[in-house]
């Protein structure tokens, strides 16, 4: 026998699967339903306002905090999709025009993007055009080539 002993270590496989804790729904759902519960609790019980305000205003705080814990889209909470919304919407998006007959000025930007697989950069394509007579291909007289615009992709 060898006097390496073979290490054996558990693969967690539950990291996906949300473990319930009480009436089938998360620790955390439960808190947030408690949390919810308490400011209801706190609005109906408060002096200040009228009772024609309190009830529908802590109608209302149950409804939008039992949908704000409860509900979920695709297998996300709502406030998973709504932290997604904001990233969306905070991230820049630029868009870019230049001109075909400006020259590009080479600069460290332009540069890094050559470098980077899965770009390409279409600097210059010549077109000669021959006659189909047979006489100019053969002579090779020199066509002026015409070049496109460059542009980059």
């Amino acid at each position: 026998m060898s006097n390496e002993s073979r290490t054996v270590y558990a693969v967690p496989t539950h990291l996906r699967e949300r473990e319930p804790f009480a009436f089938g729904r998360t620790v955390g759902e439960v808190a947030k339903l408690v949390g919810i519960g308490f400011v209801a609790i706190q609005i109906v019980t408060s002096p200040e306002p009228p009772a024609i305000v309190r009830l529908p205003l802590a109608g209302v705080v149950l409804v939008i905090g039992a949908a704000w814990t409860l509900v979920r889209i695709q297998q996300r909470p709502l406030d998973q999709w709504l932290g997604l919304a904001f990233r969306y919407g905070a991230t820049p998006r630029r868009r870019v025009w230049r001109s075909g007959d400006a020259a590009l000025a080479l600069s460290e930007n332009a540069t890094s993007h050559r470098s980077k697989p899965g770009r390409y950069e279409l600097e210059r394509v010549r077109v000669r055009w021959t006659s189909g007579q047979s006489g100019d291909a053969a002579s090779g007289a020199a066509v002026p080539s015409t070049s496109s615009r460059s542009s980059s992709v």
